[in-house]
């Protein structure tokens, strides 16, 4: 078979595997696509993991982390926050370990392993978008001290998913926001003095 009939086999193929999982309705999975252009993440912690994974999910995504509001008011050539612009705050960002059960003899059986998040959306004004919410995920290891470097290891690990989970559900979220309510709320009429003529009217 020479170089060319094996590249147009495997060419053929391709299109033939291509088109069967059309017809089967296979999709490959795409980021979601996001209403809003830019956001900022306020309230991680310098180093925080989470932050970093949840960063390069929204970029895959399409949107741009900026730094501050003024650099997405800037990247928009303008003088006002564009409403394309949102603020994600972290109101607790944690994962920690605690003991969930033990021996008769009071020694750990097992350990808790949690990683959470706490976290509110507010529009490029300051108002708010999505009120506290709160993802708090769990999962149980045995505990063996003879192992403790193993262990640890394992809960690093279990902390790594969960903190995947957390990040996939926030970016689901995210891609939930419609456009109309990305749009600035205007601010209320302020209620003066009734005038004269007014009183007269009445």
């Amino acid at each position: 078979m020479t170089r060319l009939t094996r590249s147009l086999t495997t060419w053929l193929v391709a299109l033939a595997t291509a088109a069967w999982l059309s017809a089967c309705g296979f999709q490959l999975r795409t980021p979601p696509q996001m209403n809003f252009r830019t956001i900022q993440l306020t309230g991680f912690a310098s180093n925080s993991p989470l932050a970093a994974e949840l960063a390069r999910a929204i970029e895959a995504s399409g949107a741009t982390v900026v730094d501050s509001t003024l650099q997405a008011t800037q990247g928009a050539s303008g003088a006002a926050v564009p409403a394309t612009h949102i603020i994600l705050e972290a109101l607790r960002d944690s994962r920690d370990e605690a003991v969930a059960s033990t021996t008769a003899y009071g020694q750990v059986r097992d350990m808790l392993a949690r990683t959470t998040l706490r976290y509110r959306i507010l529009r490029g004004d300051g108002s708010e978008l999505v009120p506290p919410t709160s993802i708090e995920l769990n999962n149980t290891l045995s505990f063996d001290e003879k192992d403790a470097l193993a262990k640890a290891d394992e809960y690093d690990a279990l902390h790594r998913a969960m903190q995947t989970d957390i990040v996939a559900q926030v970016i689901r979220r995210l891609a939930a926001l419609r456009p109309e309510q990305l749009a600035f709320k205007p601010a209320p009429a302020a209620s003066g003095p009734i005038s004269a003529a007014s009183r007269a009217a009445d």
